[in-house]
């Protein structure tokens, strides 16, 4: 527990304004003895230190000269680095207890907690207050179309936020917490104003705001989660996380409809306060520091106090020292963009995965209509209809997790291309236009509610499947890339979960008919996604030839 408090972002700070006494590294308490092993250059008076200089291959990280840049590609020359090698400040060893690989797997396990906690605070907040749309409406006075603006600037504006804070956390003197704390606290303060604006566009723009606060779990969740869980593990750790991700949105409408009926559509916002300050008190003092680069970053600030030599540092610090701001906009801004569109099977991905988002958010227009309008559900008996996309999400998980383990892990570490695991969506794409079939026309008097709820499971069966499939073969395709690559679906993602709600409920009416209101507009996105059927079986058979010719892919 004392690890956890002392390189958390609240044990940062009381760190910090006690000069140093309190929550001490081992490095910093008296009698810390340095490894024989190790030297200190720089200065005639040696002081206790954790910082370890490398110089001795065998107990240290070898920082290598032609270690390849991970974003560029391209070797740094050590000629004309400033740097003295001897100040290079890394691990004491590969037992390192700082080094998050080697924390204890219970430490990881509850930081992975903690970062799905992360997760579900934040994303209720989408749409849980749909449930009030009605009364949103009557209060302001505006049609439905405006009412749903809050949400699709709200997923608008997290879809944006990793452009900024992906990039921002991989610098080493921000890193991780310094990314999720304090966006987390606007995120628990804006609340208060949202409760009680007094106009729709004062909600608008706080929506937009808090959606763009909320956005770091999304940007630096997975990367937080790679930090302490080893390559071989890491595809666990992120199914785990998306389900976290997922549960968020579709639990807001079910604690919005609660708090809409017994109260009202203010409440909602009350209560993701409630629900995200809990997060935040216990995130502040218990999630610790990840990232490698900043850890070792603070190490080289110790080091640098200790002995009054300014010349420690660290690798990572000397290459982000080295980036101008183009680079660093370029980053950030423009190859996200060049890789979503030039990217043929990048481009396709990414309007695979958005369509799924589309049609899940399309759903918070269309259950109303099916289980209100028809079958006669109050808000909260709405609310807990889309229990049935949580439950889908959930099974698809677990059959993912034995997929990977039993079929596709073993044969990527024999050698297969990574298109192989196209093979996995063949079977997981044909479940989208069939349970959107399912949904619309079963959606109707004589058929029980039951069945559009579990048409719901399924379609998170295949939706999930395909997320998982996607995000591993972009992950295996363009590691270089990695940052800008899932930024760019972010983006496409949240631009077409934005707009779809906005017209959703237009096009189910204006298409749909007494006995079926949402049949038809359903089989025009079964439709869509049944062309979507294409692109996997595409890309595993071209996919190898796209990624010969691509500037960016493996």
């Amino acid at each position: 527990m004392a690890d956890l408090v002392r390189s958390s972002f609240g044990g940062e700070i009381i760190h910090l304004l006690s000069g140093g006494r309190l929550l001490q590294f081992p490095d910093q308490q008296p009698g810390f003895i340095l490894p024989s092993s190790f030297g200190i250059r720089g200065t005639d008076n040696p002081v206790p230190l954790s910082t370890i200089i490398k110089n001795d291959p065998e107990t240290t990280i070898k920082l290598a000269a032609n270690k390849l840049d991970y974003e560029s590609g391209s070797p740094p020359s050590s000629a004309a680095s400033p740097f003295d090698p001897n100040y290079i400040v890394d691990w004491y060893g590969p037992n390192d207890p700082e080094n998050p690989h080697n924390w204890s797997g219970r430490k990881k396990l509850f930081i992975l907690a903690e970062i799905c906690i992360l997760t579900v605070a934040v994303y209720i907040g989408s749409a849980i207050y749909t449930p009030g749309l009605e009364q949103i409406m009557e209060e302001f006075h505006v049609n439905d179309v405006v009412a749903l603006l809050p949400l699709a600037v709200y997923v608008l504006s997290y879809g944006i936020g990793p452009m900024i804070f992906a990039p921002l956390s991989e610098a080493p003197v921000v890193g991780r917490n310094w990314v999720y704390i304090p966006s987390l606290f606007l995120f628990v303060i804006f609340q208060v104003p949202t409760a009680l604006v007094t106009n729709i566009g004062g909600l608008i723009a706080l929506r937009a705001i808090t959606g763009f606060v909320s956005s770091p779990p999304l940007a630096n969740g997975g990367a937080s989660i790679g930090d302490v869980i080893s390559l071989n593990n890491l595809s666990y750790g992120l199914i785990l996380w998306s389900v976290s991700a997922l549960m968020g949105p579709v639990m807001g409408p079910l604690l919005g409809s609660i708090f809409s009926q017994t109260k009202d559509w203010r409440w909602t916002f009350w209560c993701l306060l409630w629900i995200s300050g809990l997060a935040f008190v216990i995130l502040v003092f218990l999630l610790p520091e990840t990232s490698e680069a900043t850890i070792l970053q603070r190490r080289a600030r110790r080091l640098r106090k200790l002995t009054g030599d300014k010349e420690y540092t660290t690798k990572a610090e000397q290459e982000y020292s080295n980036k101008t701001f183009h680079e660093v906009a370029h980053e950030s801004f423009v190859r996200p963009f060049l890789i979503a569109f030039t990217e043929p099977g990048v481009f396709f991905l990414n309007c695979y995965t958005a369509l799924i988002y589309a049609v899940m958010y399309s759903w918070f227009e269309a259950f109303p209509l099916v289980f209100v309008g028809i079958h006669k559900f109050n808000l909260i008996q709405t609310g807990l209809s889309y229990i049935g996309i949580v439950v889908g999400g959930i099974v698809a998980a677990i059959t993912f997790c034995a997929t990977m383990y039993f079929y596709i892990g073993p044969r990527l570490q024999s050698g297969a291309p990574p298109e192989m695991i196209f093979r996995v969506a063949l079977f997981a794409a044909p479940l989208l236009p069939v349970s959107i079939l399912m949904f619309g026309w079963s959606s109707t008097v004589s058929v029980h509610w039951i069945v559009p709820i579990i048409a719901s499971g399924v379609f998170l069966m295949g939706g999930y499947t395909i997320f998982q499939v996607v995000f591993n073969y972009l992950g295996m395709s363009y590691p270089r890339f990695l940052a800008s690559v899932f930024a760019g679906n972010d983006f496409f993602r949240s631009c077409f979960a934005a707009a779809f709600p906005l017209f959703a409920k237009a096009m189910f009416v204006r298409m749909g008919s007494e006995r079926f209101p949402v049949a038809w507009g359903s089989t025009l996105l079964a439709g869509i996604s049944l062309l979507m059927v294409l692109i996997p079986i595409v890309l595993l058979i071209l996919g190898h030839r796209l990624r010969s010719r691509s500037k960016y892919a493996n």
